[in-house]
């Protein structure tokens, strides 16, 4: 994970220098979750394209095997449950791996494969060897007489950052205290908290190499916000100094 308060207290150094603008923990966790699910989303174009390309012959220096590891982070696997035909993803779901009916591998199906494979008994689907299709939020599993035991291998999207803060009180102000936002880093759970609330605060889930991607993809972001076209040029600059040493 990267500590949200570092991410933070870096964006607020550079985009607050000579008073250019000031930054809201609000906005900043808006700005924190699109940079998070943009960097999120760009390792499956990445894993293309490294997988692609040459594989450099080293474990430390081998980019797909890098980022394999940033994208199983948030590898899962759950048990779904039936509902009006439908085998539903859970709330967290991103991209679909394996489908298992009774620990055996379900093959997928397109929907209009499915009528024709259901047609002809030599390739109906049975118990042994079971077929699913997608069905919006969820899966379709044949034969439709499995009833229990389907289960995923599947990514999860990761949660939302969140700088949570507690304001000074009135006899801390009368004692110096500044009287703006004070971090406060009680856990917050993705779960049960609500994001609405300032308090308790959340770190970025990616992995931990991501902190300079973070910082410099939220500045270009920041740079919008408060607009000053110097800060997005600046972290567009710092984006592709990133993105270069990544080749």
């Amino acid at each position: 994970m990267v500590n949200v308060n570092e991410v933070y207290k870096i964006v607020l150094t550079i985009t607050n220098k000579d008073n250019r603008g000031y930054i809201t923990p609000e906005e900043f966790n808006k700005l924190a979750d699109q940079a998070q699910n943009e960097l999120f989303e760009g390792y499956f174009n990445k894993q293309l394209t490294y997988e692609s390309g040459i594989l450099l012959d080293s474990d430390f220096g081998d980019p797909v095997l890098f980022n394999s590891e940033k994208i199983n982070l948030f590898y899962k696997d759950a048990t779904l449950s039936k509902t009006a035909g439908v085998w539903a993803f859970p709330s967290d779901f991103y991209k679909l791996g394996i489908v298992r009916v009774k620990s055996i591998v379900a093959d997928f199906a397109s929907h209009g494969d499915i009528k024709f494979i259901n047609l002809s008994p030599l390739t109906a689907p049975v118990a042994t060897q079971p077929v699913f299709t997608l069905n919006g939020s969820g899966i379709k599993v044949y034969p439709d007489t499995v009833a229990s035991d389907v289960s995923i291998e599947y990514l999860r999207k990761p949660a939302s950052p969140k700088w949570g803060y507690l304001m000074p009180t009135a006899s801390q102000v009368a004692a110096g205290v500044p009287n703006k936002p004070i971090y406060d880093n009680t856990a917050f759970d993705p779960d049960t908290d609500s994001y609405d609330a300032t308090a308790k605060s959340f770190n970025f889930e990616l992995h931990s190499s991501e902190k300079s991607d973070l910082v410099a993809k939220i500045l270009t972001l920041a740079g919008v916000t408060i607009k000053q076209p110097d800060i997005v040029g600046f972290g567009q600059r710092k984006e592709q100094q990133i993105q270069a040493t990544e080749q």
